[in-house]
């Protein structure tokens, strides 16, 4: 609300006029109501939103992992990002999350000097418990955490059901008559890893399956060695995601494995790559610049109104199904 001095100011009254329009009193004059309501409409509208400075814009920081190894992913998510900060008039500044987080390292200058320091952080790729949150937490900077499902209860997260989309990539396999199968790749240091395993094993529980010896951590080709010295003798594997997927199947085809002819697949991420493996990877599709576009509104809106203290958007996920898969004769 602008004062009443500033109202005064811009409507060319006094300060006494402008207090007995606002109180609705009798003795001014029709065009005087008129002048004092516009004046105070225009401040209104000129005004920044609430919890901002007077700045033309606001400052974004997007934090991404050192170790970002899928491009498509990240391409996904910054275009996104950067179609929602069209809409908040902000600034985006990239940066590297690359632990430990020394004192000269330019990320922690960006969230620690008070001449560079950010309205606001979007962090990319954070562990379940990553050092950075108690970094943005001390200068307490809003945050959303972009892709993940789950967060902290003082910051916000915009992602993907990764437990509904490897339930249904599991049940998918299920109809296609397979019993016994794997869930090969993650590290359980990230959300997905742990929700995806959820989903997985939620499926198998409701087809009365067990997943006791089938489940293989780790990057994709020693999630894949490690699946092959068990002998589990499984006819699917569910992959945490393209990227390990990619990266395993060449250990399986170098033992005589083929896809979908003995192992039928199934991944995550539903990337070019995936799309482009001979043979094509059925694989959970994830709406990455929704994700990204949401993330950046969302982190707006907090900067804004400071009254809102978290907030949580979950996108829905699909199967997109291809070659990889066989039903079991």
């Amino acid at each position: 609300m602008p004062s009443v001095s500033q109202i005064a100011k811009r409507a060319g009254v006094s300060k006494s006029t402008v207090s007995l329009v606002l109180n609705n009193r009798p003795n001014v004059t029709e065009a005087t109501r008129r002048r004092v309501l516009q004046a105070l409409e225009d401040l209104r509208r000129e005004a920044p939103p609430s919890g901002l400075s007077s700045r033309d814009t606001v400052n974004i920081l997007l934090i991404h992992p050192a170790t970002l190894r899928s491009s498509q992913v990240f391409r996904e998510l910054l275009q996104g990002v950067q179609s929602g900060i069209e809409h908040t008039r902000a600034r985006l500044t990239l940066a590297v999350n690359q632990f430990p987080l020394e004192a000269n390292h330019a990320t922690h200058v960006l969230l620690h000097d008070r001449a560079l320091k950010p309205d606001g952080v979007i962090l990319i790729g954070a562990r379940r418990d990553d050092p950075i949150l108690d970094e943005i937490r001390a200068e307490k900077l809003p945050c959303v955490l972009l892709a993940r499902q789950e967060a902290p209860s003082d910051m916000s997260a915009v992602g993907m059901d990764n437990v509904t989309g490897a339930r249904e990539a599991t049940e998918y396999l299920m109809n296609l008559g397979h019993k016994r199968i794997a869930f090969l790749g993650g590290d359980p240091a990230y959300d997905y890893t742990h929700l995806r395993q959820q989903g997985y094993r939620e499926a198998l529980a409701a087809g009365k399956l067990n997943a006791e010896g089938l489940i293989f951590l780790g990057k994709g080709e020693e999630a894949a060695r490690a699946f092959l010295n068990a002998r589990v003798n499984a006819t699917a594997i569910v992959f945490v995601n393209d990227e390990h997927a990619l990266s395993a199947l060449p250990v399986l085809r170098a033992t005589g494995l083929r896809v979908p002819n003995d192992i039928s697949v199934v991944s995550f991420d539903d990337t070019d790559d995936a799309v482009q493996y001979s043979p094509s990877l059925t694989s959970v599709a994830v709406p990455r610049s929704q994700i990204g576009y949401w993330g950046a509104r969302v982190l707006g809106d907090l900067i804004r109104y400071r009254d809102i203290k978290t907030t949580r958007i979950l996108f829905r996920t699909r199967l997109s199904e291809r070659e990889s898969c066989k039903r079991v004769r």
